[in-house]
C-alpha cells in the first residue's frame, strides 16, 4: 500500500468542467451505449469519467479497465483516466489498485475533489478512520469557503460533510446542489443515502425513486430502494431487476445471498454469496453472508478462514460482523448472533449500528438492562437512531413493570396487568409447559422469560425497534415476549392461545439447538394450539384449499417463501396453517416421535433435506408428493363445500360480506345454503332458516367466517327462547371457535341455571382468555369460587376486579376483605376493610367486618 501523500489536496484550484454535454444527459438516463459513443467524441476532462462510467454502470468492468488501461498510454489528461481505473478496480475487489490509481491522478491533479474523496471511502473502508477524516475535512473545508459553485463540486463537498458526521450541512450542500440539478441521477442517490443514514426511509425512498424515474438501467439504484423496503418480496424484485442490468452485479448478488439464507437455503446463499465475491471480492456484506452460511452448516473452520482474510483486507470489522450477526438472527441463531454482534462492538465500539445490533442481541436474550449500555452508546454516536431511541425509551418503562415468578417462568408484566392477568397468565404457562415438555422431552436451561406488553408499540419496539409491526407474540428461544388483549384493542385476539404458540417455538427452537427451519417450528407452535385446544384452531381449510386449487402453496423446499415473500394476499397467514397441515400429516402418518426425531437430526447439525431422509426414509419432495396426495383425497370430501363459494383468497378485499354474493350461490351448494339462510333470517322465515342451516352444517361443520351456520341457529333459538337447543349450539360452536367470550359468557348462565357450576365456571374462565378486563365476569367467578370454599381464587378475582378501577371502590376493597377473611388472611383483610371504610366511613358492612377481624383476629 502506497505511503499516504496528499497534503497537496489542500492547494484548491478550479474543476474542468468542459464536457459533452450530450453524454453526459445520455449517461443520467442510462442510454450507455449512446452515451459512450457521444463521449468517446471527447475524450477529456470529466468526459473520461462520464465514459468509463458507461462501463461501471453495465457490469463490463474487464472491458472498461482493458480500455483504460489502453487510454493511459496516450491520454494527455491522465488524472482522469488513473480515477477511473480506481473505480474499476474497486468494482473488482482490487483496493491497492484502486488506492495507487486515486493517488496517482489525485498527484496529477491536486485538485481532484471527486478522487479525493472516493480515496477517502477506500481509506474508510480498510479501516484507516484517521487517513478517511483528515480527506473528508479538507474536502469539507473546501465546502465551507464557497469553494464548490457547480451542483457536482457540492455533491462531493455533501458527502464528505455527511462522513463526518455534519448531517444538516450534507442536506444544505445536496439541497442547493439539486436546485442546481434537479435531475441529477447520482446526487439524488447520494442524498438519498444521507436520509437513509438520518434512519428517514421514507425521504430516502422518495430520492430513490426519482431517480429511478429518471434512469431505469442503473443498478445500483435498484439496491439502494432495497435497502429502505421491509418487504423481502420487494427486495428480490429489485435484486432480480438489478441483475437484468448487470448479471454479475456484486450487490444484488449478494442481496440475493442473504435472501437466500432467510429460506434455509443455505448452499444457494454460499453459492450466491460465492459469485458476489468473484466479481468483487471486497464486498464485506458478500462475505458476511458467506461466512453466514457455512456458519449455519457448520463448516466452522471455513468461518475462521474467512475472518482472517477479510481481516486481512481491513482493519475495520465491525460491520462484517454486525451483518454476520443480523443474518444468524434471521436464522434463529441468537446466542451466535450475540456473540458475533459483541465481535463488532470490539472491533469499534464507536460503531453506532454495531452497539444497536449488540444491544438487540442482548435483548433476544432476555438481557434487557445489559443491552442499555449499548444502546446509550449507539445513540451518543447518532441522534437520529430512532430504534435506539425508543429501545431507551422502552427500558425506562420497564421500570413500571412487575415481576412474577413461577416453577418455570419468570413473568414481567405491566403493573396495571399485574393483578388481573398475571396469576391466570403463569398457570397457563406453566399448563403449556407440563404438556410440552412431555411431549418434546427439551428442558429450558433456566426459567423461561415471558414478558407480556399492554401497549402494541411498546412490544414492537422490544421485538424489532420499529412500532406497528403487527405481531402478536415472538419467541427468542428461552425468551418469549407477546402482547395482552390491551394492546390490541380492535381484533378478537385469544393471549393464551398466543402464549401456546410461543412456547411451542421454545421447546421446538430448543430441542433443535436453533437449527430448525421456519415452517417447521411454525407448523409444530400452530399443531401444539390444536392439540391444547381444539377450539383453538384456525379457520382457514377453505382458504387453504382454494389456494390449493390454484396451485399457489409452495413445495416443501420453498415453503418458508410463503411467510416471508406472500404473492398474494394473506398468504403469510395461510402458510401457518399450511405448515401445520403438513405437521399433522406427517404426525398422522409417521407418528409424532418422528418429528421429536427430525428437530434432534437438525440439533446434530444435519441438513433439513438429510434429516428428513434419515428420520423418513424419504426426501422431502418425495413427502411433499405424498402430502398433496392425501390432499387430493380431502379435496373430494370439500367439493360440495367449495362449490359456488367466492376466492377466499380476496376475502379481506370485500370484507367476507356474504350477502355481496347471494348473486352467485347455488342451492344445492354449502355456499348457497348460507346464503338462501341468512335471507330467511332476514326475513323472519325462521323455520327455513333453521333448515337451511342445519343442512349446511351437515355439509361442513367446521366453518366459522362470516354467515356461519352456528351464529344463525343461535340468533334463531335466541328468538324462540329454546334454552336447550341455544346451549347445544352454543357448546357445539364454542368447540371450534377460538374467541366468542359473549357466547362462552352466555353459555355459562344457562348452565348455572342447570345447576352446572362446574362447566359454567369452565366457560367463564374461557372468555377470560380474549376478553380478560370484564369485571362482570370476574366478579361472578368469585362469587361461585366463594359458594364453592375456594377463597384463595376468590380473593385472586377480587384483587383484579380493583385493579381494573372499578366506579365503587369501597364496595370492591369490602368484597375483597371478605374473600381474604374467609381465607384467613386476617392482617391483608383488614388492611382492606379500612381502606374501604377510608372511602366510606358509614359502610355498614366494613364496618361489622372489621369488629369481626378485630374481636376474632384468629377465626
Amino acid at each position: 500500500m502506497r505511503t499516504f501523500t496528499l497534503l497537496v489536496i489542500l492547494l484548491g484550484g478550479t474543476s474542468v468542467v468542459s464536457q459533452a454535454q450530450n453524454g453526459e444527459d445520455l449517461l443520467n438516463v442510462g442510454q450507455y451505449s449512446e452515451a459512450r459513443e457521444a463521449f468517446a467524441d471527447s475524450l477529456y476532462g470529466v468526459n473520461i469519467e462520464g465514459y468509463f462510467e458507461t462501463y461501471l454502470q453495465t457490469g463490463n468492468h474487464e472491458s472498461g479497465l482493458r480500455r483504460a488501461q489502453q487510454l493511459l498510454r496516450n491520454s494527455s489528461q491522465p488524472e482522469y483516466v488513473n480515477y477511473a481505473i480506481g473505480r474499476i478496480h474497486m468494482a473488482l475487489g482490487n483496493w491497492d489498485g484502486a488506492e495507487d490509481a486515486y493517488i496517482t491522478a489525485i498527484q496529477s491533479r491536486n485538485d481532484y475533489w471527486r478522487a479525493g474523496l472516493e480515496l477517502a471511502d477506500l481509506h474508510r473502508l480498510r479501516g484507516n478512520s484517521r487517513q478517511a477524516n483528515r480527506l473528508y475535512s479538507i474536502i469539507n473545508s473546501r465546502l465551507r469557503q464557497g469553494g464548490f459553485t457547480t451542483a457536482r463540486g457540492l455533491a462531493i463537498g455533501a458527502q464528505a460533510a455527511k462522513q463526518l458526521g455534519a448531517y444538516h450541512e450534507a442536506n444544505e450542500a445536496f439541497s442547493t446542489a439539486l436546485r442546481l440539478e434537479p435531475d441529477n441521477v447520482q446526487i439524488l442517490l447520494w442524498h438519498g443515502d444521507l436520509y437513509q443514514r438520518t434512519h428517514d426511509e421514507a425521504f430516502a425512498n422518495e430520492r430513490y425513486n426519482k431517480a429511478l424515474s429518471i434512469n431505469p438501467n442503473r443498478p445500483e439504484t435498484y439496491i439502494k430502494l432495497a435497502s429502505v423496503t421491509g418487504s423481502y418480496a420487494r427486495k428480490e424484485e429489485l435484486a432480480k431487476q438489478a441483475l437484468q442490468i448487470a448479471e454479475q452485479y456484486a450487490p444484488a448478488l449478494a442481496l440475493m445471498a442473504r435472501l437466500h439464507l432467510l429460506d434455509g437455503n443455505y448452499t444457494e446463499a454460499e453459492s450466491v454469496a460465492r459469485a458476489a465475491l468473484d466479481q468483487d471480492p471486497g464486498h464485506l456484506e458478500a462475505w458476511a453472508h458467506y461466512v453466514a452460511a457455512q456458519h449455519v452448516q457448520g463448516n466452522y473452520e471455513a468461518v475462521s478462514q474467512v475472518e482472517v482474510t477479510v481481516s486481512q483486507r481491513t482493519s475495520q470489522l465491525a460491520d462484517f460482523y454486525r451483518v454476520l450477526s443480523e443474518d444468524l438472527a434471521l436464522r434463529f441463531r441468537y446466542p451466535d448472533a450475540a456473540t458475533y454482534a459483541q465481535k463488532a462492538v470490539e472491533s469499534n465500539p464507536e460503531n453506532a449500528a454495531a452497539n444497536a445490533t449488540y444491544a438487540t442481541a442482548l435483548m433476544r436474550l432476555g438481557e434487557v438492562q445489559s443491552a442499555r449500555t449499548y444502546l446509550e452508546r449507539s445513540y451518543a454516536s447518532d441522534g437520529f437512531n430512532l430504534y435506539a431511541a425508543n429501545s431507551l425509551s422502552l427500558l425506562d418503562e420497564l421500570d413500571q413493570f412487575s415481576t412474577l415468578t413461577s416453577a418455570h417462568f419468570t413473568l414481567r408484566i405491566h403493573s396495571s396487568e399485574e393483578k388481573v392477568l398475571g396469576p391466570i397468565m403463569l398457570r397457563e404457562a406453566e399448563r403449556a409447559y407440563e404438556a410440552l415438555q412431555a411431549h418434546y422431552g427439551y428442558q429450558p436451561p433456566d426459567r423461561i422469560l415471558l414478558e407480556a406488553y399492554n401497549d402494541a408499540d411498546d412490544f414492537a419496539v422490544r421485538v424489532a425497534g420499529i412500532p406497528h409491526v403487527g405481531l402478536l407474540g415472538v419467541c427468542f428461544g428461552d425468551v418469549v415476549a407477546m402482547n395482552t388483549p390491551a394492546a390490541q384493542p380492535d381484533i378478537s385476539y385469544n393471549w393464551a392461545r398466543t402464549l401456546w404458540h410461543e412456547l411451542a417455538h421454545t421447546m421446538t427452537v430448543g430441542l433443535s439447538d436453533y437449527r430448525i427451519s421456519r415452517w417447521l417450528t411454525e407448523g409444530l407452535s400452530v399443531y401444539e394450539e390444536v392439540r391444547a385446544n381444539p377450539a383453538w384452531r384456525r379457520d382457514m381449510e377453505i382458504q387453504f384449499f382454494t389456494a390449493y386449487d390454484q396451485d399457489r402453496l409452495y413445495d416443501l423446499e420453498n415453503i418458508d417463501r410463503g411467510f416471508t415473500r406472500p404473492t398474494f394476499q394473506g398468504q403469510v397467514l395461510l402458510s401457518y396453517y399450511h405448515a401445520y397441515r403438513v405437521v399433522d400429516f406427517l404426525s398422522s402418518e409417521y407418528g409424532f416421535d418422528a418429528l421429536t426425531r427430525l428437530l434432534s437430526a437438525l440439533s446434530q447439525g444435519q441438513t433439513e433435506e438429510a434429516a428428513m431422509q434419515s428420520v423418513f426414509g424419504k426426501s422431502r419432495s418425495e413427502l411433499d408428493k405424498e402430502f398433496r396426495g392425501h390432499l387430493d383425497r380431502e379435496r373430494t370430501r370439500l367439493d360440495p363445500v367449495l362449490q359456488g363459494w367466492p376466492d377466499m383468497l380476496t376475502e379481506e378485499q370485500h370484507g367476507g360480506n356474504l350477502a355481496s354474493y347471494l348473486a352467485q350461490a347455488g342451492q344445492d351448494s354449502f355456499y348457497g345454503l348460507l346464503t338462501s339462510a341468512e335471507k330467511a333470517l332476514e326475513q323472519g322465515d325462521l323455520e327455513v332458516a333453521e333448515s337451511a342451516y342445519r343442512k349446511a352444517l351437515d355439509f361442513y361443520s367446521d366453518y366459522t367466517g362470516p354467515g356461519n351456520p352456528y351464529e344463525g341457529l343461535v340468533n334463531i333459538y335466541r328468538q324462540r327462547n329454546q334454552t336447550a337447543e341455544l346451549a347445544q349450539v352454543l357448546q357445539d360452536y364454542l368447540e371450534i371457535q377460538p374467541y366468542g367470550e359473549q357466547y362462552a359468557i352466555e353459555l355459562a348462565e344457562i348452565l348455572l341455571q342447570q345447576a352446572d357450576t362446574t362447566s359454567a365456571v369452565q366457560y367463564l374462565t374461557r372468555s377470560r382468555y380474549t376478553a380478560p378486563y370484564n369485571m362482570e365476569v370476574l366478579g361472578r367467578l368469585a362469587e361461585l369460587y366463594a359458594d364453592a370454599g375456594q377463597h384463595v381464587h376468590e380473593v385472586e378475582k377480587r384483587r383484579a376486579i380493583l385493579a381494573l378501577e372499578p366506579v365503587n371502590r369501597a364496595e370492591a376493597q369490602y368484597a375483597l376483605a371478605m374473600s381474604l377473611y374467609h381465607n384467613r388472611q386476617m392482617a391483608e383483610a383488614k388492611r382492606a376493610v379500612l381502606q374501604s371504610l377510608e372511602i366510606a366511613p358509614g359502610y355498614r358492612e366494613a364496618q361489622r367486618l372489621l369488629l369481626k377481624i378485630v374481636d376474632h383476629p384468629n377465626d
